[in-house]
């Protein structure tokens, strides 16, 4: 005698489940409810994943499509397990991040603040040398982030200027800024260039997920960048179609 092991229930009703994670954060109203919200829809997804259902198509701006397998192939397999959830980040330490670099060359406006090199003396400044980026003022960088600025950033963007480097208040990114650019979305603190204005998107956390548990997991990152964002003084200024905007003190 055959024993079948039943599934969980299914968080979707029907046997095929198709959304866009995009708008769900237009009403929170500030980043602890933002991660509460993203942690619920990963524990969904994960939901989902036990009671049977699985993603038909990668995901890609928040677009999802997850169908329950027919009977006969229900009845071949047994109940997923349930995968962990990635643990709330410890004190200090930041999410794991994609490494990006912002290129930031905003042609000012009368009454615009600009970038003089002068007065940030505390910043790393690069330029390119035809081969790569090399440094050419400020405090050391290390080998490995100039080797990700050239790989991310094309001499042409480069061009003969030169450049201060900022460094992401969480995570591993860097912002590129231009020697005379407006300074809209950083300040000069203490002769230290720094970020002002930071941004969460929620509608391409899960780009390219494959299945739901790693759309569960890129949805969990994001939920642990948002709390390391508040835990270093952000604060949510304004949800828009799946981006979150976070503007810090200097």
């Amino acid at each position: 005698m055959t024993t079948q092991l039943s599934r969980p229930a299914s968080p979707w009703p029907g046997s095929r489940h198709e959304t866009e994670h995009r708008w769900d954060l237009d009403d929170v109203v500030s980043l602890a409810d933002a991660a509460a919200r993203v942690r619920a829809l990963a524990a969904e997804l994960r939901a989902a994943h036990v009671a049977g259902l699985r993603q038909t198509e990668p995901m890609r701006e928040g677009h999802l499509v997850a169908r329950r397998p027919s009977g006969r192939q229900r009845a071949q397999s047994a109940p997923a397990p349930a995968p962990a959830p990635v643990p709330p980040p410890a004190p200090g330490v930041a999410p794991a991040l994609r490494w990006r670099v912002r290129v930031v060359d905003e042609p000012p406006v009368p009454g615009d603040e600009v970038l003089s090199l002068a007065a940030v003396p505390g910043s790393p400044v690069v330029a390119h040398s035809g081969a790569g980026a090399v440094q050419v003022g400020g405090p050391d960088l290390p080998s490995e982030v100039l080797a990700e600025l050239t790989r991310q950033v094309p001499a042409a963007e480069f061009g003969s200027r030169r450049w201060a480097v900022v460094a992401a208040r969480v995570g591993p990114g860097r912002d590129l800024v231009a020697e005379g650019s407006a300074l809209r979305v950083h300040a000069v603190a203490g002769g230290v260039l720094v970020r002002t204005v930071e941004s969460l998107t929620f509608r391409h956390a899960a780009d390219r997920a494959a299945t739901l548990p790693d759309a569960a997991a890129a949805y969990e990152r994001l939920a642990k960048a948002a709390e390391a964002m508040a835990a270093a003084g952000g604060r949510l200024t304004e949800t828009d179609d799946g981006l979150l905007h976070v503007r810090y003190g200097r």
